[in-house]
């Protein structure tokens, strides 16, 4: 695709038209250097970034601001991944993917592009221990580099760590987040109900997912001693947990037990009464 040259902001920064008239912004090291208005730009080079404009929210002053210390951004980075090792996360990989990560977040940011992360909820149960390290990233980013990343970008931070702990690649752990949520949808589906995911409802059935879910995974047994009761007493829950573990079976590869099962039944059960 080529885009046509609307006003060049710096020599790094061009605001560009597409071929259906969308503007663009355009991102990369001396792309706009030497460039005229009128003039076009291929998508050939990949180190250049494109930032579709979705309405008229973003300031153009900002845009020609756009500059941070590149320096700092690889002393925040070394930090973060130092973080990481204290919680034992080694991979050779990940210092590259959160540098790209931090600077991608960072230039969104100073356009005036939103982040987006529709998975915060799942991801804040599913890596705990990373949350803590991508708070962490925030503050340091918010102190070197004098940007707030928000809540969504802390999230794709964690995300990035816990893909780095399993050396998998973020799509897989981004996968991980998506099938959560969609237990929690089918759980909304099967009973009729709205359930907002940020309640402490919520959270408490996502962790008891997640803990289902890894137990199954690491091979450890669980017990529940009356899970025939809760087979019979919560009959119509635990055809509801079977449901969701077929979702997990087919999605994850992940097979729940009897006695997991009943315990997803619970969970339900205490989710819907609220």
């Amino acid at each position: 695709m080529r885009y046509e040259a609307v006003q060049i902001c710096n020599n790094n920064v061009v605001l560009a038209r597409k071929p259906s008239g969308d503007q663009v912004v355009i991102v990369g090291k001396g792309v706009g250097f030497g460039m005229r208005r009128g003039a076009y730009i291929d998508d050939s080079n990949p180190d250049n970034r494109v930032f579709s404009i979705l309405d008229g929210s973003v300031d153009l002053n900002n845009v020609k601001r756009l500059d941070y210390d590149i320096a700092k951004v690889e002393k925040v980075t070394r930090d973060i991944v130092q973080a990481a090792m204290e919680l034992g996360i080694q991979n050779d990989k990940l210092y590259e993917a959160l540098y790209d990560h931090i600077v991608f977040a960072i230039e969104r940011l100073k356009i005036g592009l939103p982040i987006e992360n529709p998975f915060i909820a799942e991801i804040s149960v599913m890596c705990v221990r990373e949350f803590e390290v991508a708070e962490l990233a925030s503050r340091l980013i918010r102190q070197e580099l004098d940007v707030d990343i928000g809540e969504a970008e802390r999230g794709f931070i964690a995300l990035h760590l816990y893909s780095a702990r399993g050396d998998r690649h973020i799509s897989a752990a981004m996968k991980d987040a998506r099938v959560y949520q969609d237990v929690l949808a089918a759980v909304c589906h099967i009973y009729g109900v709205a359930l907002e995911k940020s309640s402490p409802a919520c959270r408490g059935f996502l962790m008891t997912l997640n803990h289902l879910v890894n137990s199954a995974l690491s091979g450890i047994p669980l017990e529940l001693p009356v899970k025939q009761y809760v087979r019979v007493t919560m009959r119509g829950h635990y055809q509801a947990a079977e449901k969701l573990a077929f979702l997990l079976k087919k999605e994850l590869g992940v097979e729940l037990s009897d006695d997991a099962l009943a315990y997803l039944a619970v969970s339900i059960n205490l989710l819907v009464q609220i």
